[in-house]
């Protein structure tokens, strides 16, 4: 249970009950030189009486009977934090944004809300392509960065689940309230994103249904609390664009997974390289190495390779080959090398192109 929620906590827990806006809630708080002014003057403030209209006197009845309290137990009750921008907890980079969300619904590990995050985007009709550049670019880089998304269908739901694979951390930025999961298929794994050390997170109530107009700006979030900003696959018309809008205005550093020039699914990917000098990322080292982390580990190491599925992955270093080239540079029979080519490409090490040719995925090198 967490109670140590001091007075100016307790006073926007109680404008975020009545649903008031962040724009409100900043206006009205500005009128007051801190805690101890707002108290003494909130209920005779004309100013504020104007700006909260409707909800001027529920929240003065609310502070009265200190239904802060009343709150807070039901928020302990289901594990869930109110992080405010009063908090210690609240994240410094949300302070620097535009339309900072004054109160955010936590259920987790708070500490992730100031680790070092990488945004992981992209369309919900994800190709198999877009599914696999996902996974290869999500295992790599959940070693270094908690990986932040949105718990949506397609790229969304794929970033969390290969993180969590990977024992890596998620954060999960909610459209919806955090007791009506939105999808509602994704509850499960929005309960293993917790059961496994990560961070649930909603400006919205508990129970606030998924609104049209609450996932644009869920993405301003997603983009705040990152490094960067990782899109996967994204057609001409994607939410994504918004997110990416929300990252450039953030001064967020912006790296885009080219697609196949006439695959529709990716035209908004490709507009973003053509607009973007420097944006193209074709592995995850790309990622790693513009941020200098010298402790980047070969794929390879960790999927603990037998020697005659090493023998392969090194044949492939240099670029794709056909089978038979595979067969002659290994040595090995060509059922044994049928067999083990399977394994690797079930396991997302190597893909199948056409013309019975093999390559790399994304990452490995």
């Amino acid at each position: 249970m967490y109670n140590n929620y001091s007075d100016s906590e307790k006073i926007a827990l109680v404008f975020a009950h009545q649903g008031v806006s962040n724009a409100k809630f900043f206006q009205v708080w500005n009128l007051f030189d801190g805690f101890q002014d707002f108290l003494s003057n909130f209920e005779n403030n004309s100013t504020a009486k104007k700006l909260l209209a409707a909800n001027f006197s529920p929240i003065v009845t609310a502070l009265k009977r200190k239904l802060a309290d009343e709150y807070i137990k039901e928020l302990n009750q289901y594990g869930i934090v109110a992080v405010t921008c009063f908090s210690d907890s609240y994240p410094q980079t949300l302070h620097q944004i535009d339309d900072k969300p004054y109160l955010l619904y936590c259920k987790g590990d708070l500490s992730l809300l100031d680790s070092d995050c990488l945004a992981v985007v992209g369309t919900r009709k994800v190709s198999t392509y877009g599914r696999r550049v996902t996974k290869d670019f999500t295992a790599v880089l959940s070693e270094y960065f908690t990986i932040v998304s949105g718990l949506a269908y397609g790229v969304d739901a794929i970033a969390h689940e290969t993180t969590l694979e990977n024992e890596g951390k998620t954060i999960a930025v909610l459209g919806s309230g955090l007791l009506n999961v939105y999808p509602s298929s994704h509850q499960n794994l929005a309960d293993k994103i917790v059961a496994n050390g990560g961070l649930l997170v909603s400006e919205y109530g508990l129970m606030e249904e998924p609104l049209a107009y609450h996932f644009p700006a869920r993405n301003r979030i997603v983009s705040a609390l990152s490094k960067g900003l990782l899109v996967c696959q994204a057609p001409e018309k994607s939410g994504t664009n918004s997110t990416v809008e929300f990252a450039l205005e953030q001064g967020k550093d912006v790296f885009v997974i080219p697609g196949e020039v006439y695959d529709m699914g990716f035209k908004g990917s490709n507009r973003l390289i053509k607009s973007m000098q420097g944006a193209c990322v074709t592995t995850p080292r790309d990622i790693v190495d513009y941020y200098n982390l010298d402790s980047y580990k070969n794929v390879t190491q960790s999927y603990q390779l037998s020697i005659e599925e090493q023998m392969i992955v090194n044949v492939l270093t240099d670029g794709q080959l056909g089978f038979d080239q595979i067969v002659q540079q290994t040595q090995l029979s060509p059922v044994e090398v049928l067999f083990l080519l399977s394994n690797l490409e079930l396991r997302n090490i190597i893909t199948k192109l056409p013309g019975n040719s093999y390559q790399l995925c994304g990452g490995l090198e």
